[in-house]
């Protein structure tokens, strides 16, 4: 099977759509099934003899044959550990594995401290709690992948009438223009789909970072140990569903996507896409993925500052937020726009864009704290074009907003008991008197004032700006919110104001409690209005207990979605095991319990059937990217040694290899993933 739309996953949706009589009647409440037992397959599974085998899946024949294959001595041949470089088979020949064995696809928050500067960095959540990994439900009680129907059944993409057919060559009829990635809401259905090019609805099941060294001992030479073109079909075979571009795999792990931060290509050294989404054509893997812009100021001079000409560093990453009235600023965002959206803009692979990832604009304002008191921010430099007529920085448009608002200074006087002279509006935005809450010269009606101003046109516009560029260069992909780092409950209530039981606070000042609830909350500014606005809200969340915690998690995206009016993706969930003798630092601290008669690998796998069970059942969550890849461990570097992927990093003290799996953690995974649709239909009757 060729690319990562196959046959095999439009099976899996004829399947899912016959199963629906049938699991119908096991439907539960919509956001509120349990699962049932464990089943005998999520035993413990052996390792190996030595750890170490060639590219997961490719049979020692095979790669003996290989007109060009190494002459090194044969590997073990289990499918679950690292390849030796030398007995990499060539991709052509590879033999082909039965295809009924092939188990169907269709189916990273506030960041740990000490990698805040990290853009692929997580949300620190601490739960001492975990369910019994013994809760899941038995992956017998669905149906085996081999009683698809045939082939034959489904009409075949090639159905295009010949281009012979035509009265006269110059009137052949033109192929399809392209089709991509795309949303749907069909009635039959009652819930949001991420569609595919292929026009199939799907549940979108990533991981971020494939095949990148990140922070990962020895992952550079595992990634390098064979050509690009092998290891990146080998590695997409074991992620995907078993087929890639020649390379085959009989037990992968049914994810559909790359997620994000995988587009870098750490495969060689020149230069491009990662291999993992180059096109089949040209030797890639071709699988799904996303792209994080960074829509930042290039420079201090256009980004949001305080009154003492501070700039405002923003969310986990600590970065800073651009001016969006300021043209420099503007002018960054078009330089970024054609450099990163520009060349993706015919790519039918992407599935979506993020416009940022962590800002602190719709979520927490920094590592560990509450929301942040954007009034105190508007006070950027402002070019000597500006005016309040033609604002080009916040405070000259504050100074128009309050202008349409009150008409005369007179009347804003009156209003905020506060004593402005003079003919313009400018007098309130300028010298020693400029309004800030909490510190001087802004009472209550005030505070109030820039709130909504806040609100209606500080982020509003910010979100304009960004997206009516990203559309303008490339209309075909959807643009997705800034990732949301919503940490936990103890950290994040999604702006609950003063009236609530347990009300945010301002970043700025925890003791102060957010105003207004009904006039800050921000997220009816990412509302979707012709060109701008998003067409996603992206969340990153972590919790190592069996489920997202209740009501605050459903509550806040139910509240997100209203607000909003747009469907939400988790683009980032993650369950850590604690290694001993590891810092367990460089991630989110969402771990399953350590000492207890579980083994940790096993509750990481059932942890990651029981999140994905509750996030499906949501009707607006259309997909669930898993963060990361690779754990994250230098051994000469502490702050980066915690289990976190999917596979290992080198440390022969501990006997982990780079690039090999976690077996015990895998096999519920796989079960999860490789009969997705089927749990939709089962969890929720739609």
């Amino acid at each position: 099977m060729m690319g990562p739309f196959s046959r095999t996953r439009r099976l899996a949706l004829a399947l899912a759509l016959a199963l629906g009589v049938a699991l119908g009647a096991c439907a539960a409440d919509a956001e509120g099934a349990e699962e049932g037992t464990v089943s005998d397959r999520d035993a413990l599974v052996d390792a190996g003899d030595d750890g170490r085998v060639d590219l997961d899946g490719a049979s020692d024949a095979a790669a003996d044959a290989a007109p060009d294959a190494d002459a090194g001595p044969d590997a073990d041949t289990d499918p679950d550990t690292v390849a030796d470089p030398d007995t990499v088979a060539d991709p052509d020949t590879v033999a082909d594995a039965d295809p009924d064995a092939v188990a169907d696809p269709d189916t990273d928050t506030a960041s740990d401290p000490d990698t805040a500067s990290d853009p692929d960095t997580d949300t620190d959540s601490d739960p001492d709690t975990a369910s019994d990994p013994d809760t899941a439900s038995d992956p017998d009680t669905l149906a085996p992948a081999d009683t698809l129907a045939p082939a034959d059944t489904l009409a075949p993409a090639d159905t295009l009438a010949p281009a012979d057919t035509a009265s006269a060559p110059d009137t052949v009829t033109p192929p399809p223009p392209p089709t991509f990635w795309h949303l749907e809401s069909p009635a039959d259905s009652e819930r949001t789909w991420l569609v595919d090019p292929d026009g199939q609805r799907t549940f979108v099941l990533g991981v971020n970072t494939v095949m990148r060294d990140k922070q990962c001992d020895g992952m550079s030479a595992w990634i390098r140990r064979a050509a690009p073109s092998v290891t990146a079909n080998v590695e997409w075979a074991r992620l995907g569903d078993g087929e890639s571009n020649g390379a085959t795999n009989t037990s992968p792990y049914c994810f559909n996507s790359v997620g994000a931060f995988s587009e870098t290509n750490d495969f060689d050294d020149d230069g491009g896409d990662s291999w993992m989404i180059r096109p089949p054509s040209a030797g890639g893997a071709g699988a799904p993925y996303a792209v994080v812009i960074y829509p930042t100021p290039h420079g201090d001079d256009r980004a949001l500052r305080d009154e003492t000409g501070a700039v405002l560093e923003n969310g986990v990453a600590g970065e800073p937020v651009g001016d969006p009235w300021n043209p420099r600023f503007l002018a960054d965002l078009d330089a970024d726009v054609a450099a990163k959206v520009v060349p993706r803009r015919d790519d039918p692979r992407l599935i979506t864009y993020y416009a940022g990832n962590e800002i602190g604009l719709f979520d927490s304002g920094g590592k560990a704290e509450g929301v942040r008191d954007l009034r105190l921010w508007l006070w950027s430099t402002c070019p000597a074009t500006s005016s309040v007529d033609a604002p080009q920085c916040a405070s000259h448009a504050l100074a128009r907003w309050l202008r349409t608002r009150y008409g005369t200074l007179t009347a804003l006087n009156a209003a905020w008991s506060s004593s402005y002279a003079g003919a313009d509006f400018l007098a309130v935005v300028t010298g020693a008197h400029r309004p800030v809450p909490y510190q001087h010269d802004c009472t209550y009606t005030c505070r109030t004032d820039l709130q909504r101003f806040v609100h209606e046109e500080l982020l509003r516009t910010w979100v304009c700006q960004v997206t009516t560029r990203v559309r303008a260069a490339d209309p075909n992909h959807l643009v997705a919110s800034p990732r949301l780092a919503i940490s936990d409950s103890s950290r994040y209530r999604f702006f609950a104001g003063q009236s609530a039981d347990d009300p945010d606070v301002w970043f700025d000042d925890p003791s102060r409690e957010v105003g207004s609830a009904d006039i800050y909350r921000p997220f009816s500014a990412l509302a979707r209005d012709g060109a701008c606005g998003f067409d996603l809200v992206g969340i990153n969340v972590y919790t190592g207990s069996a489920e997202f915690e209740r009501p605050w998690f459903t509550d806040g995206v139910h509240l997100i979605q209203e607000e909003a009016g747009l469907p939400v993706i988790i683009s980032e969930f993650g369950v850590r095991a604690h290694i001993d003798g590891w810092t367990d630092r460089g991630g989110a601290g969402s771990f399953v319990p350590h000492h207890d008669d579980t083994d940790d690998q096993l509750q990481r796998g059932a942890r990651y059937r029981e999140q994905v069970t509750q996030l499906i059942q949501f009707r607006g969550i259309v997909g669930a990217n898993w963060h990361a890849w690779s754990d994250r461990y230098v051994a000469s570097d502490p702050a980066h040694q915690i289990d976190m992927g999917l596979v290992q990093c080198d440390d022969p003290a501990r006997g982990f290899s780079a690039g090999t799996r976690w077996n015990l953690l895998d096999d519920r995974v796989a079960d999860t993933n490789c009969n997705i649709l089927a749990r939709i239909q089962a969890a929720t009757g739609l």
